[in-house]
């Protein structure tokens, strides 16, 4: 363990379990705020024209992640996070004050939804890289676990919650329910200091909470020591994502890893986010066969992040990788083969199993291989394949079931995951890589 690391709190330290529980709270307002905005969209428009929506307003968090990582690394991911939840939680407000004055309208909505997605394109990039700054290396993997746990499970939450806010006050409550949301998260990681000292910019004593929050984000606010300690840098931006991208293509373990995680999503992205609707149909199961395969599912990843808290793989990180993603060849193979609705539901739970143990595996070896210099680009990069991978899995997997079936087309999922097996195996410093 380095000196560094003997300073940090462990995942379950109440600093990181706090900001865990802020992402888990943001994570149900940001549901909520999906649900009510479909729902106000399609009560306006058309089903049609909301998906239109809706995907559009998702394009600018593509196009802004790469450079959501440069600011990342040039002003430290506390300081980032801590603006781009201030501004989130801003622009919920806006939308429930002008919604209150002119109502849902479309405009109002997509303008809402787009610039959500442009400040998460600064969010996600700058929490892959504080995460391995508040943990010790061999915690990584518990703390990357438990803090999908508390994602996952404000999503899940985030249905039904936004719902019941929905009946009481209707899109108007849901945005200040998510503004307050963002303001929580905002509180957390502002207290929070990479490298386990107490808090950023908090008061030594016994100051009062309101007293040491408000310093904290003065102290974000000003650089303070959440921002990386440098002179004023002029690198141009664009010379600053060139440095990203060359980083990942120079280090030959960490392109290769980049490559696997793409070839992982793509192989999943498609069965899951469309496959399962087309599997259900298929069975005769459903509308609700598919609600029951996504909870299976969920299930399984949710199963996952919990054995990856009690035993993580520690130093045989590289064999389970192997096994995991092996495993989810076969799954996905095997779902195509399927006839009834039990063997599809074990089939899902199994996929979100494996998929969530190898994508928990896969984003810590990304964090431990990455310099903390450069660690906000490389965590947008992987962010940008993570999320550019479902929208070429969703537009590839109804063409290819109309072309070949949906056996065929599951196989030839399965064959991306052999794919990455192989990759990832023709490297011996990835074979043997360990997380301990």
């Amino acid at each position: 363990m380095t000196a560094t690391a003997e300073v940090r709190g462990g995942p379950l330290s109440g600093s990181y379990l706090s900001f865990v529980a802020a992402t888990g709270l943001s994570s149900l307002g940001d549901a909520a705020w999906v649900l009510a905005l479909t729902t106000a969209l399609v009560g306006a428009t058309s089903a049609t024209a909301a998906g239109a929506v809706l995907a559009l307003a998702g394009v600018p968090r593509v196009v802004a992640l790469l450079g959501g990582g440069v600011v990342a690394d040039r002003y430290g991911p506390v300081r980032v996070m801590v603006w781009a939840d201030l501004l989130r939680g801003a622009v919920m407000a806006a939308a429930a004050v002008v919604v209150l004055a002119v109502g849902p309208s479309v405009p109002v909505l997509a303008v809402a939804a787009a610039a959500l997605t442009v400040l998460g394109a600064f969010f996600v990039p700058a929490s892959g890289a504080l995460r391995p700054l508040l943990l010790p290396e061999e915690q990584l993997v518990r703390g990357n676990a438990l803090y999908l746990v508390g994602l996952r499970t404000g999503q899940a939450a985030g249905g039904p919650a936004g719902a019941g806010l929905l009946a009481l006050g209707g899109v108007v409550a849901v945005a200040l329910a998510n503004a307050a949301s963002f303001l929580v998260s905002a509180v957390a990681v502002a207290r929070v200091r990479p490298g386990g000292a107490p808090g950023v910019g908090a008061p030594a004593g016994g100051s009062p909470p309101r007293r040491r929050f408000l310093g904290g984000l003065r102290h974000v606010a000003r650089g303070g020591t959440a921002a990386p300690a440098r002179g004023r840098d002029t690198t141009p931006f664009t010379r600053r994502v060139a440095e990203g991208l060359r980083h990942v293509a120079g280090d030959p373990g960490l392109r290769l890893l980049v490559v696997v995680v793409g070839l992982v999503e793509l192989a999943a992205a498609g069965p899951v986010n469309i496959g399962l609707v087309l599997l259900a149909d298929g069975i005769g199961a459903g509308t609700t066969g598919a609600g029951l395969l996504l909870s299976a599912f969920t299930a399984g990843a949710t199963l996952a992040f919990v054995a990856s808290l009690v035993r993580p793989v520690g130093r045989r990180a590289g064999a389970a990788l192997l096994v995991g993603v092996g495993a989810q060849a076969a799954v996905l193979a095997c779902l195509g083969l399927v006839g009834s609705l039990t063997g599809a539901l074990v089939g899902y739970g199994l996929l979100g199993l494996v998929t969530a143990q190898t994508g928990v595996v896969l984003t810590s070896l990304v964090q431990r291989r990455t310099p903390a210099a450069v660690r906000g680009r490389v965590m947008s990069i992987l962010s940008l394949v993570v999320f550019g991978a479902p929208l070429l899995g969703n537009a590839g997997i109804g063409a290819a079931v109309d072309l070949l079936g949906l056996t065929t087309t599951m196989v030839l999922h399965g064959l991306l995951a052999v794919a990455a097996v192989c990759a990832y195996a023709s490297s011996p410093v990835l074979r043997g890589a360990r997380l301990d």
